[in-house]
């Protein structure tokens, strides 16, 4: 793969770890990072809503040289105010530089596409960096059910963003990251196929945009990561969203290096 920016690794940590081991993770990861010589800004880390703000410090006070980033993982569709247990897209800047939308584990405690479209509007407005998820649910279902139902989920959101003020090109401008998350191997160990991720990726961009950024997650692992990056033009993958695998140091920063050997 030539002539393409350096692939994005985001490391999803969930609600797996308390604050305290998320720190310590994070310094691990950083150490091991430097000694593996880690290209600068290749690597996101989104901890859970308790470990972020210190998760940032830590990175910002003493690994600023590695450029890591910190995604929040969610984010409230509402401005600042009465709102009880809401974290208002304005109060993450200066602790996170992206956030993490959509996903299906969301989705599943109920939250809709057109919700989400109003959360992608409040990041973006607040000079947020959207990482929004989308993907199919059936694993036998065919290719044509799966870019359809992805195409719905993004015509959905993209729709309720711009009725909240947030066009096409303000995604664009916004850095926005689109994560196609078969939802069916999630969990399960086994990745979807690549040539399936990248017909996935075209489907998104014909959607949205050719310059749309999209990454591939689900069950990601290093002996694995290189051929997702094997597609061009539309079909080209951008990076990883990366779950259990990312809260070890080793395995993370095992994919860091597969995606490096591929850019």
């Amino acid at each position: 793969m030539t002539n393409r920016a350096l692939p994005l690794l985001v490391a999803n940590w969930k609600a797996n770890l308390p604050p305290g081991e998320e720190v310590l993770l994070a310094g691990v990861i950083a150490n091991d990072a430097r000694r593996r010589g880690l290209l600068p800004g290749s690597l996101m880390i989104a901890p859970s809503a308790l470990g972020l703000v210190p998760v940032a410090s830590l990175l910002q006070r003493e690994h600023a040289s590695l450029q890591i980033g910190v995604a929040a993982q969610d984010v409230s569709a509402l401005e600042p105010g009465a709102y009880t247990g809401e974290t208002p897209a304005t109060h993450l800047l200066g602790i996170a530089g992206a956030v993490i939308l959509g996903h299906s584990e969301r989705r599943n405690l109920g939250e809709t596409s057109t919700q989400i479209g109003k959360k992608v509007a409040r990041a973006v407005a607040a000079g947020l960096r959207p990482i929004i998820c989308v993907g199919d649910t059936a694993r036998e279902a065919t290719t044509e059910q799966r870019y359809a139902e992805v195409r719905a989920q993004w015509d959905e959101l993209a729709g309720s963003a711009a009725q909240a003020g947030c066009s096409l090109t303000a995604l664009l401008e916004a850095g926005t990251l689109v994560a196609y998350e078969p939802v069916w191997a999630i969990g399960s160990g086994a990745s979807a196929d690549p040539e399936l991720a990248g017909g996935m990726a075209a489907a998104i961009r014909e959607g949205s945009s050719d310059q749309m950024q999209i990454l591939y997650g689900g069950s990601v692992r290093a002996a694995h990561a290189a051929p997702f990056f094997a597609g061009v033009g539309t079909s080209r993958m951008d990076g990883l969203l990366v779950g259990g695998a990312s809260l070890s140091s080793e395995s993370l920063l095992d994919i860091a290096a597969a995606l490096g050997s591929a850019s």
